[in-house]
């Protein structure tokens, strides 16, 4: 017999509990007694108890510090999460549940999860004056054979993909003005 509880990213239920929590001042051991105390069907409609494993805790955990990045929720000093008056106007706001599709409107919550998972960015090699040079070489008509480079030199293959750039440039304007 397989559960539906199987939370999805941002699962909507789950937010709204640790959301409702944190407007009880409840600490996590609280909270996941209170996330214990929930109930879902399996796939015959069945109520199932929650059980307590390392995979819930992760989806707790999850659901803390996305709402916390959201500025719904905080921690306290004494380790209890508080619900912001962000929090509360978005339980009144959804009060079916939140997920991350909702989270994503807010933009703390955005600059944070794209600050965390933006793509690293490598640095792109910029083409030196070289590529300028053939691509106006290539535009005033001079020959391949007058690249001024050593053939065997960075600045060489450089001028060519300037040259050949402008040629395929030259090409394409003249293609638009027969159009």
């Amino acid at each position: 017999m397989t559960s539906s509880m199987n939370f999805a990213p941002g699962d909507p239920a789950l937010m709204l509990t640790v959301l409702r929590s944190a407007g009880e001042n409840l600490d996590r051991s609280m909270l996941l007694g209170r996330v214990l105390s929930l109930f879902c069907t399996d796939d015959d409609g069945n109520q199932v108890a929650i059980e307590n494993n390392a995979d819930l805790q992760r989806r707790i955990e999850n659901a803390v510090t996305h709402l916390e990045m959201a500025g719904l929720i905080c921690q306290t000093a004494g380790a209890e999460l508080s619900i912001t008056s962000l929090g509360t106007a978005m339980m009144m706001a959804y009060p079916l549940g939140i997920d991350d599709g909702v989270l994503c409107s807010l933009p703390a919550f955005r600059n944070q999860m794209y600050e965390t998972n933006a793509p690293v960015v490598r640095q792109r090699y910029l083409p030196n004056s070289a590529l300028g040079s053939g691509f106006s070489a290539g535009l005033d008509a001079h020959r391949l054979t007058e690249n001024p480079y050593p053939s065997d030199s960075r600045d060489h293959e450089d001028w060519l993909m300037g040259w050949d750039e402008a040629l395929d440039q030259s090409k394409r304007e003249a293609e638009t003005l027969l159009n």
